[in-house]
C-alpha cells in the first residue's frame, strides 16, 4: 500500500493558481418535478435456489420444532407473548426480492426486523407456528418452493442471543440496557410494552424508558443490579420480548494531553470578527480558570461536577473550536476560521466514564435549551470497536436527535489504544475499526492524520494517526467520512513535538493528541459552511448537505485514495471551507437538490459541459461526485437499520438508457449477490462517492446525471420523497483556468433554475 500524504496533488500547475476564488461559488440548482419521470417495473419469477424435495421438507420443519422446543417454557410462562424466531437465509439470497415474505404471509407470522444480515426476525404465536409447519411440508406452489429454498434454517431467539454477556457482567456493571422486540403489529406491540412494565414492577427493578426511533419505541436502562439474584435474571431473561440485556455502554473521552508544548505558549486571538457561528462542546466542560477562552463561550450548561469531571479535555477540544489555528504556529493544513463556543459539560472525566442513559439525558435536555445551534461536537466513545453488523443505541439515539432538531453531530471516530502499536500501513487483524457512537448514520466522523514529523513520532505529516480508529462501521458502511489534524504520538505512548497543542483547563498550552482533537477543527470548519449557507432564498442548509460539503472539500483537496485507504483516510482532509463552497478556476461545481420516490428516476439532462473539458468531443477530465442524503432508519431491524438506497448515475444518454460512466469508488465485487454490493460497493450506505479521470477523453453523446431510490422490504414509502444532496466537480487535468467561467456559460444554456450555494463568505476567526 502506498504512502500518501493528504494535501497531496497530481497537478504540474502552481498552488496560486488553483486555489478556490470566492468570486467562483458552487451553483445550486433545487429540485424540478419535471426531473422526475417513471421505469418500467422490473422482476422476474422467484428464483429457487435448490431443490425443495421431501427430504429438504423434513429437515428445515426439524429446525423449527427444535426452535420451538426451546422456546416452549416462554410460551407457556407468557401465553399472550410472541415467540422470537431467527430465520436464516442463505448468502446468496438475502437480496429484497428472494426474502421468503410470501411464506410470512401466508402463515401469520408477524416481522420482527433483523439482527445479522442473513437474520430475519419474526414473532410467532401457536397458531402461526402450526401453519408455518404445515406450509413447510405441504405447500408446493412456485412461490413458496422459491421462499423455502432460501432458508437454511431456523433458530430459537435464545438466551444466548439476548445476554451474551452474561450476567455476571451486568452485576459487575450495576446498570444494563435492555432491548426490546418491535413487531410489524401494533397490538401486539401494546401487549410487549404492558408486559415489560409489569415485569418490571413485580421484579422491583429501577428502570429509565428511553424513546429510540421514528415509531416512538423505547429501551430501557436499568440500575442496582449488583445484587440482584439469579433468579430474577431467570424470569426477565425468559421474557420473549426481551431482544438483548447488556451491561450499560460506558463512554470515555477520546484525547490524551501530554507534556507542556516545546515552542513559546501561543494565547487564543479574541474573537474580533462579529458574527461567527457557534458550535456547542458537549464534553467535560470548560475551565473557568481557562481564562483566554472564556471571550469565546456564549454560555454554559452543567450536568456534571467536580470530582467527575477536571474540566481539562473539555477545555482543550474546545479551544481548538476557537483557534486551531493560532494555538498550532498558523499551519497551513489548520483552517483559519474559529466558531465562538457553547459549552455543555455533560460528559465525565473520571475513569469509568459516562452511562448512555446519562449521557443521552443530558444531551436532549441540552439541545431542547439551545436549538438554535445546528452544530455540535462530541468528542467521545467506547473503548472497543463498533458492532460488525448491528448499530450501537447511541448511534442511534444522535441519528434520531439529528432529525428531531435539525443539527449536524460531528463525532471523534475513536481510539485505538491498545498493543501491538499500529503503525503506517496499517495492520491487519486488529481490533481497530471505529468506536460507538462514530457509527452514526447522520454524524460527521472524523478520524485523525499527523500534521508534523519527528525523530520519535510512530508516523509522519500525512499519514493516519496510529490511534485513529479505522473504518468500515457496520455492515460495511463507510466510516470515517473524513480526517482532520489530531496530534501525532510519541513513543513509547506520550505526547511530544508533533502532538497539536491546546489550551488547558490551567490556561498553559500543552500537545495532545486523540481524534478528540481532529474533530473540533472538523465541527468549526462545518459551522462556517452551514452559516455560509443560512438564509440564501430556496435554499434551507440541513445536516446532509452540510456534510456532503464537508466530505465534497475533503475529496477535493486529496488525492483519490484506494479502498483499503479510505478505511483511514475517509474521503480525505478538507483544507478549508472556502474550498467547499467556491471552484478553483479549472474547476466547475454543481450541487444539485433531488427528492426521490420508488419507481421513479430523477435526471438532469443534457448536463453542462465546459467546453475546455472536450477534445474532439472527448470529455477528457476528473469527476468527482458527492451524495449525501437522511435516509429513514429503524433500530429494529439490526443490519438493515437504514431502509433505503441511492443509486447514482453520471454517463451518456442512448435514447432514453444512460450509460453509466462514472463507478462508485468501491472494492471488487461491487456486483453480484447482495452481500457483496454491500461489502464492497457501499450498498445502503447513505453517503455515496463516485470519482474518475478520463486522462484520454471518452466520447459519447449527451451526459447526464441520475439518481434512484430503492426501499427495503416492509418499508413504507417517503411521503415527500426522498432529500438528496448531489455536489458533482468537472475538473480540468491541465489546470485549465477558463473552466469555471466556461461551466456558467454551458449552465446558462440548459435554462436550469439555479443560484450561488453560499450567501457569504466564512469569516476569520479573530485577530493573530
Amino acid at each position: 500500500m502506498a504512502t500518501r500524504k493528504t494535501g497531496s496533488r497530481s497537478s504540474n500547475q502552481s498552488e496560486q493558481h488553483l486555489q478556490p476564488d470566492t468570486r467562483n461559488p458552487f451553483q445550486h440548482v433545487p429540485f424540478a418535478e419535471r426531473d422526475l419521470r417513471g421505469v418500467e417495473p422490473g422482476g422476474s419469477a422467484p428464483k429457487v435456489f435448490v431443490e425443495v424435495d421431501a427430504n429438504y421438507r423434513e429437515a428445515l420443519a426439524g429446525t423449527l420444532d427444535a426452535a420451538v422446543q426451546e422456546l416452549e417454557a416462554e410460551l407457556v410462562a407468557f401465553p399472550h407473548s410472541l415467540g422470537p424466531l431467527v430465520v436464516r437465509l442463505r448468502e446468496d439470497g438475502i437480496a429484497k426480492s428472494h426474502r421468503p415474505l410470501k411464506l410470512v404471509d401466508e402463515t401469520g407470522l408477524v416481522p420482527a426486523g433483523h439482527e445479522r444480515v442473513e437474520e430475519m426476525l419474526v414473532g410467532a404465536h401457536r397458531a402461526s407456528i402450526a401453519a408455518l409447519r404445515s406450509v413447510i411440508l405441504e405447500r408446493d406452489i412456485q412461490a413458496i418452493r422459491a421462499n423455502l429454498s432460501v432458508i437454511r434454517r431456523i433458530d430459537p431467539w435464545s438466551r444466548a442471543r439476548r445476554n451474551p454477556e452474561g450476567t455476571h457482567a451486568l452485576r459487575e456493571r450495576d446498570s444494563a440496557l435492555l432491548r426490546l422486540f418491535r413487531y410489524g403489529n401494533d397490538a401486539a406491540n401494546a401487549q410487549l410494552f404492558e408486559s415489560i412494565k409489569t415485569l418490571m414492577s413485580q421484579l422491583g427493578l429501577k428502570h429509565r424508558f428511553f424513546r429510540q426511533g421514528r415509531h416512538g419505541w423505547f429501551y430501557l436502562c436499568l440500575s442496582g443490579l449488583s445484587d440482584i439474584a439469579e433468579e430474577k435474571f431467570d424470569v426477565l431473561l425468559g421474557f420473549p420480548g426481551v431482544r438483548r440485556l447488556m451491561p450499560e455502554p460506558l463512554y470515555h473521552q477520546t484525547a490524551t494531553a501530554g507534556e507542556p508544548a516545546q515552542t513559546a505558549p501561543r494565547s487564543l486571538p479574541l474573537p474580533t470578527t462579529a458574527g461567527l457561528p457557534t458550535v456547542a462542546v458537549f464534553d467535560t466542560g470548560v475551565a473557568p480558570t481557562a481564562s483566554d477562552l472564556q471571550p469565546w463561550l456564549v454560555g454554559s450548561e452543567t450536568f456534571v461536577l467536580p470530582p467527575e469531571t477536571d474540566h481539562q479535555h473539555g477545555t482543550m477540544v474546545a479551544s481548538l473550536v476557537a483557534g486551531a489555528h493560532a494555538l498550532n504556529a498558523s499551519h497551513e493544513d489548520l483552517p483559519d476560521v474559529g466558531s465562538l463556543v457553547y459549552n455543555v459539560c455533560g460528559l465525565e472525566s473520571v475513569a469509568g466514564g459516562g452511562r448512555i442513559g446519562d449521557l443521552t439525558t443530558r444531551l436532549e435536555e441540552a439541545l431542547k435549551r439551545r436549538p438554535d445551534i445546528r452544530v455540535w461536537n462530541l468528542s467521545l466513545g467506547m473503548r472497543v470497536p463498533c458492532n460488525e453488523q448491528t448499530f450501537s443505541e447511541f448511534a442511534q439515539t444522535l441519528d434520531r436527535l439529528s432529525d428531531q432538531y435539525n443539527v449536524l453531530f460531528v463525532v471523534a471516530a475513536g481510539n485505538y489504544l491498545d498493543e501491538p502499536r499500529r503503525t503506517w500501513p496499517g495492520s491487519p487483524g486488529l481490533l481497530d475499526r471505529v468506536s460507538s457512537p462514530g457509527e452514526s448514520v447522520r454524524a460527521l466522523t472524523v478520524g485523525s492524520v499527523c500534521h508534523l514529523s519527528d525523530p520519535s513520532a510512530l508516523n509522519t505529516a500525512g499519514e493516519p494517526a496510529a490511534y485513529s480508529r479505522r473504518g468500515p462501521g457496520p455492515v460495511f458502511t463507510p466510516k470515517p467520512d473524513i480526517v482532520h489534524i489530531g496530534g501525532g504520538v510519541h513513543q513509547p505512548w506520550n505526547a511530544g513535538g508533533s502532538s497539536v497543542a491546546v489550551l488547558s483547563a490551567g490556561n498553559t498550552t500543552v500537545r495532545g493528541f486523540g481524534t478528540s482533537f481532529a474533530a473540533p477543527v472538523a465541527a468549526s470548519m462545518a459551522a462556517h459552511a452551514w452559516q455560509a449557507m443560512e438564509g440564501q432564498p430556496g435554499l434551507t442548509p440541513s445536516p446532509s448537505l452540510v456534510k456532503a460539503v464537508m466530505i465534497h472539500a475533503a475529496q477535493l483537496s486529496s488525492p483519490a485514495y484506494s479502498p483499503v485507504e479510505r478505511r483511514y483516510y475517509g474521503t480525505g482532509l478538507p483544507k478549508d471551507v472556502i474550498a467547499g463552497l467556491y471552484d478553483r478556476p479549472d474547476s466547475f461545481t454543481l450541487v444539485f437538490e433531488a427528492r426521490l420516490v420508488p419507481g421513479m428516476r430523477w435526471r438532469k439532462a443534457p448536463y453542462p459541459i465546459p467546453t475546455g473539458l472536450l477534445r474532439d468531443g472527448r470529455l477528457a477530465c476528473e469527476v468527482i461526485i458527492t451524495a449525501a442524503y437522511s435516509p429513514p432508519v429503524d433500530p429494529d431491524a439490526g443490519a438493515e437499520y437504514v431502509r433505503a438506497n441511492v443509486e447514482l448515475s453520471f454517463g451518456t444518454l442512448d435514447g432514453d438508457k444512460i450509460a453509466s460512466k462514472v463507478p462508485m469508488k468501491g472494492e471488487d465485487g461491487a456486483d453480484g449477490y447482495e452481500a457483496m454490493q454491500v461489502e464492497h460497493g457501499g450498498k445502503w450506505a447513505p453517503v455515496k462517492i463516485h470519482r474518475k479521470r478520463f486522462s484520454q477523453g471518452i466520447g459519447g453523446g449527451d451526459w447526464a446525471l441520475q439518481a434512484r431510490m430503492f426501499m427495503r422490504a416492509f418499508e413504507p414509502a417517503v411521503a415527500e420523497g426522498l432529500q438528496v444532496h448531489i455536489i458533482c466537480t468537472l475538473r480540468a487535468l491541465d489546470g485549465n483556468p477558463d473552466v469555471h467561467a466556461q461551466g456558467l456559460q454551458a449552465l446558462a444554456a440548459t435554462n436550469w433554475i439555479r443560484q450561488d450555494l453560499p450567501l457569504r463568505v466564512p469569516v476569520r476567526s479573530g485577530a493573530q
